[in-house]
């Protein structure tokens, strides 16, 4: 048949009104809508999938995470991962009809001593009911499987050398609460109340600071329990630095606390010779050769943490004496060496937080802290940045 009567015959067809155009348009339209409901529900499937995805990767990803950072035991990690995931994925149950999504959450350990890596994998399968039209070719819900993998460890295998500087001057005997009374003015009977002033009372500084010491500490023990990549010590002063006020660094991190906890706050505040000793400790030549000798590093990270409740004996808010200069002198010095220098005021003035400032390497790296909580609370975030977490998705 040629082209011309091929269109001829068509054209008949139109015209023809007894019922051949209608039969073939009522095959042809149910065909024409099952096609797109099918075209509709394969978008669906791959928007939910994408939703299922992201969904089991952050659930993944948060549970190694928590894991590795100690605040989630493997006992309640499943719960949590499958918790997690569903509080992502509620809003789905709004985009798509009859939605419903079941996480399967595997949790695996390896390793020991100097690294473990948690690895978390959540399989989901998430399903949704299918397009009415897409049913007539039986098919009734549509269905996708998803897996998201993570893993996470607490990193000691980068060496790490640390100076802690401590001030026990006498205000470390002091109350570390805060509290507002009454203040009197006049003499004998003639008394009155005159406004109100504020005192310190509750759990000396310096027994709150034992345990902020003694958190650090541990937090970095954990993640290097063999004992082969982070050492510690600690150097303390008053009016002055003697040689008792010293502690080399040592690969057995539990010295540390014990010096801490020796530590008697009496007399005033004067860091220099403290602050001088640490830089040199940590960046002399003794430090690279005990880590090389240890783990072959030759260019260990390098950590000092300076805290003071108060300000240098000398000096004055409008002028930079001695103390304050020749301290941060030494500050410099450590930072041109490739030191991170965190920096903590516990409850000190202005200008004892000046110093502090000035020396932290970085706003990030400076703590002000207001109370005993404040203050354990930055230890401990001095810890957890010391010992590296290291966490990646793994597929």
């Amino acid at each position: 048949m040629t082209k011309t009567a091929m269109m001829a015959r068509m054209l008949e067809l139109i015209r023809k009104t007894d019922g051949n155009f209608a039969m073939m348009a009522a095959i042809l339209v149910p065909v024409v809508f099952v096609a797109g409901s099918l075209a509709l529900d394969t978008t669906n499937a791959l928007s939910m999938k994408t939703h299922l995805q992201n969904a089991t990767d952050a659930s993944a990803l948060a549970t190694a995470s928590q894991l590795a950072a100690g605040t989630l035991d493997e006992a309640d990690a499943k719960a949590y991962a499958a918790k997690f995931f569903q509080g992502l994925v509620s809003e789905d149950s709004k985009a798509f009809t009859e939605f419903s999504a079941v996480p399967t959450v595997t949790i695996v350990s390896s390793g020991s001593g100097k690294k473990t890596v948690w690895q978390v994998k959540v399989d989901a399968v998430g399903t949704q009911e299918a397009t009415k039209f897409a049913r007539l070719s039986g098919r009734n819900e549509l269905k996708v499987a998803i897996s998201g993998t993570s893993e996470s460890a607490l990193d000691a295998s980068n060496p790490l050398s640390m100076m802690l500087v401590l001030d026990r001057s006498g205000s470390m005997s002091w109350g570390s609460v805060k509290e507002t009374v009454p203040a009197y003015c006049g003499w004998g009977r003639w008394t009155y109340q005159c406004g109100t002033r504020e005192i310190l009372t509750g759990t000396p500084k310096m027994t709150v600071l034992k345990e902020a010491v003694g958190n650090l500490v541990d937090h970095i023990s954990e993640s290097d329990t063999t004992n082969e990549y982070a050492r510690i010590g600690a150097v303390a002063y008053n009016f002055e630095t003697v040689a008792s006020d010293k502690f080399n660094p040592t690969w057995n991190k539990s010295g540390v606390k014990d010096f801490a906890n020796a530590l008697v706050a009496e007399n005033g505040t004067y860091s220099v010779d403290a602050m001088e000793w640490a830089v040199d400790t940590v960046t002399g030549s003794g430090e690279i050769n005990e880590h090389f000798s240890k783990n072959q590093s030759k260019n260990p990270l390098k950590f000092i943490v300076f805290m003071t409740d108060g300000e240098h004996d000398t000096g004055s808010e409008w002028k930079d004496d001695y103390a304050d200069k020749t301290t941060k002198q030494h500050c410099q010095t450590a930072k041109d060496n490739k030191v991170t220098i965190f920096s903590v005021a516990f409850q000190a003035p202005e200008r004892g937080q000046a110093l502090l400032k000035a020396c932290a390497s970085g706003d990030d790296r400076y703590y002000d802290a207001q109370s005993a909580d404040e203050l354990l609370k930055a230890f401990t975030d001095i810890g957890k940045e010391a010992a590296a977490q290291v966490t990646r998705l793994t597929n």
